[in-house]
């Protein structure tokens, strides 16, 4: 909807017997033949999965479970340009997040409770409640490594795994990353 007062975009529209009518900045670019505007900032859950292969301080599947849900396995990624933020994708190549938690002011809880899996910890603010499980105890003390620091609004840098600097993947888990898509 585009309040006729404040739209200075005006374009003859088809469907209207071809009156003149106002439209947004976006529908009177491709009315007129010109494209979507350029530079047109994506949102935050538009960011894709394959745009952080090589630049993200952490990737990997982590289980993950919000509220009583069932866990489900999930790619994890903090970016090294967004630092601060947790993204969630369903797969590696996914298009779009299923969600997205800045990780500023979380408490981070490492402790096990008996119903989790083991290698779990929580991100919890306020009344917002994150379960994650890694696979191994060593991949879940890399993650909250980088997580820790993420939450005090500090950057993290990536973890340091078989003396190089590189993604938290190790062999088994680059290859799963790139041939499991669950």
């Amino acid at each position: 909807v585009v309040c006729w007062k404040c739209s200075d975009n005006k374009v003859a529209l088809e469907y209207d017997g071809n009156k003149v009518n106002k439209v947004c900045k976006d529908c009177y670019s491709i009315l007129k033949g010109e494209g979507i505007a350029e530079g047109k900032k994506k949102g935050i859950l538009e960011i894709e999965a394959g745009q952080f292969a090589d630049s993200s301080i952490m990737c990997g599947f982590l289980q993950y479970s919000e509220k009583s849900k069932l866990w489900q396995k999930v790619w994890c990624v903090i970016p090294e340009k967004e630092c601060l933020v947790l993204y969630l994708y369903g797969a590696p190549q996914d298009v779009k997040a299923q969600c997205s938690i800045p990780l500023l002011g979380y408490s981070v809880d490492d402790s096990a409770r008996p119903a989790d899996p083991p290698a779990s910890f929580r991100l919890s603010q306020s009344k917002s409640v994150h379960n994650f499980a890694a696979e191994t105890e060593e991949l879940k003390q890399r993650w909250l490594k980088v997580i820790r620091v993420a939450v005090t609004g500090d950057l993290p840098e990536r973890p340091d795994t078989n003396g190089s600097n590189a993604n938290v993947l190790d062999n088994n888990n680059t290859q799963e990353a790139s041939t499991d898509s669950s």
